[in-house]
């Protein structure tokens, strides 16, 4: 398992980007979604002083567990948005940890040691 421990900063985005990359050797529209979406949602609203990244990939399983000491805050309970008739109707925003819910195979949260602990498992072919 490698790890990378990033500034609460929009500019970490990259970093981030490329330490998945590295690890899979390959885009992935999907995985770098649920990243971004995680990590900004992270960086705008848990006042956390870091934010860890772990990642596994083994036989085309992705793992990755993102910790913050931020704000405790478990994404999983958060309700489902009520999703526009037709994009006219769509709103900017509140969109990121649906979309995360639903690209996920696996989505396990834990706090643990005033941390939020969000593993994220996706299938990567």
């Amino acid at each position: 398992m490698n790890s990378i421990t990033l500034n609460p900063e929009i500019n970490e985005l990259h970093t981030l980007n490329n330490f998945i990359l590295n690890e899979l050797q390959k885009e992935n529209f999907q995985v770098n979604l649920i990243a971004e979406e995680i990590f900004v949602n992270i960086v705008n609203y848990s006042k956390t002083e870091f934010i860890t990244v772990n990642i596994e990939y083994i036989n085309s399983t992705l793992t990755l567990e993102i910790i913050d000491n931020g704000i405790e805050f478990n994404p999983l309970l958060k309700e489902d948005p009520n999703l526009p008739n037709d994009i006219d109707e769509a709103e900017i925003g509140g969109l990121g940890i649906f979309l995360t819910k639903e690209m996920a195979d696996e989505l396990e949260y834990r706090r643990i040691n005033d941390e939020n602990h969000l593993k994220i498992i996706k299938k990567v072919e």
